[in-house]
């Protein structure tokens, strides 16, 4: 991926999300390939946090290759309009989380939404934009009911889309999975019906896992700080059954470093073209088997770890098959996905980096 040629003197990137897991990689890859950022926060703080985080985001800012902006509500009139002066390709990477609420539809739906029209509008009315980038979802291609009677023989491509969205939701994640489709289907529409200068690209990442680069540089990261939401199931087999999830996981992961590559690479008109989709996921088309793969990559990379029971191997995380087609993608790109194997060692071992360092402190 590092030895393309790009043409990073004409482009000028807007990237929104860049605090979050895959938008500080972003960031981080954008910044390191030679491209002018112009990134998104919402608040001060933010700013300080990720100079404190990554050596590159001081440099850069040092030498005017990157500006942040601080934008606590998109959905103010013209709160990302008014940023986006000179900027050639947005990357848009914020959205809003699966939270509990009382109303779905208030909470979860419509914010989705109304962030990415937003988007979309606000670079309509700028002659400079000519791509937006968008992050979507694999969770797109079906509906959440889906989970509960999984055609696993059937190949899913970027041609299938979730079209049971209207509710009633029964839960945050089936609304979350409806906002995600929604929003899908919201860019192609607006797109079509507005003819817009600039095209769109959305990426469909599947589970994404693997290292937490925004832990690297943080003295006061804890193991806790590692163990969040999908990492935690994802670890589980290869630690305690306490981060064991309550329900299963498709078994289609995909590395976070492979994700923001993709987003960095889909700036370039001439290696992606425009208007398209693509399934971000590794070991296609089959997945992999989450308790099983889990604890062979432990008990293969981490032998000693395993007989001292540092990891234990103790939890669990049932699979559901989900086969996917990624195919085009690496056709397309030109890179092969990072394998499940190389991830989870790579994610294991910054688990027992961390672990190691808080013992040392200790």
């Amino acid at each position: 991926m590092t030895s393309k040629t790009r043409n990073v003197d004409c482009e000028h990137i807007l990237i929104t999300g860049v605090t979050g897991y895959i938008g500080f990689k972003t960031l981080s890859i954008a910044l390191t390939v030679g491209y002018r950022v112009r990134a998104v926060v919402r608040n001060e703080a933010n700013i300080k946090d990720l100079k404190n985080r990554d050596p590159t985001v001081v440099e850069s800012l040092e030498r005017g290759q990157l500006h942040f902006v601080v934008i606590p509500d998109f959905l103010v009139e013209d709160a990302i309009f008014n940023h986006l002066d000179g900027i050639t390709v947005l990357i848009h990477i914020a959205s809003p989380l699966a939270i509990e609420t009382n109303d779905y539809d208030a909470g979860i739906i419509k914010p989705a939404l109304s962030m990415v029209t937003t988007v979309l509008e606000a670079a309509a009315r700028v002659s400079s934009i000519r791509r937006v980038v968008l992050t979507s979802s694999c969770v797109t291609l079906v509906p959440f009911e889906w989970n509960m009677n999984p055609d696993s023989d059937r190949l899913y491509t970027v041609a299938d889309i979730n079209t049971n969205t209207t509710g009633p939701f029964l839960n945050a994640m089936q609304a979350y999975w409806a906002s995600k489709a929604l929003t899908r289907l919201a860019t192609k529409e607006f797109v079509r019906n507005n003819c817009p200068q600039f095209d769109f690209i959305n990426l469909l990442p599947s589970v994404v896992i693997g290292p937490d680069d925004r832990l690297n540089n943080d003295p006061t990261a804890t193991i806790e700080s590692l163990l969040q939401g999908t990492r935690a199931a994802v670890l589980a087999p290869a630690l305690t059954s306490s981060l064991s999830s309550p329900f299963p996981y498709v078994g289609v992961p995909v590395h976070v470093a492979d994700v923001a590559w993709a987003h960095i690479d889909a700036i370039d008109a001439d290696l992606v073209p425009g208007n398209s989709e693509y399934i971000l996921c590794s070991d296609t088309p089959d997945g992999v088997v989450w308790d099983r793969d889990v604890a062979n990559i432990a008990r293969k990379f981490f032998q000693k770890e395993v007989t001292t029971k540092v990891l234990p191997l103790e939890g669990s995380l049932t699979t559901i098959k989900w086969r996917l087609d990624a195919q085009s993608t690496e056709e397309v790109f030109g890179w092969k996905f990072t394998s499940f194997e190389d991830t989870m060692k790579e994610l294991l071992a910054q688990y027992l980096e961390l672990q190691a360092r808080n013992n040392a402190v200790i």
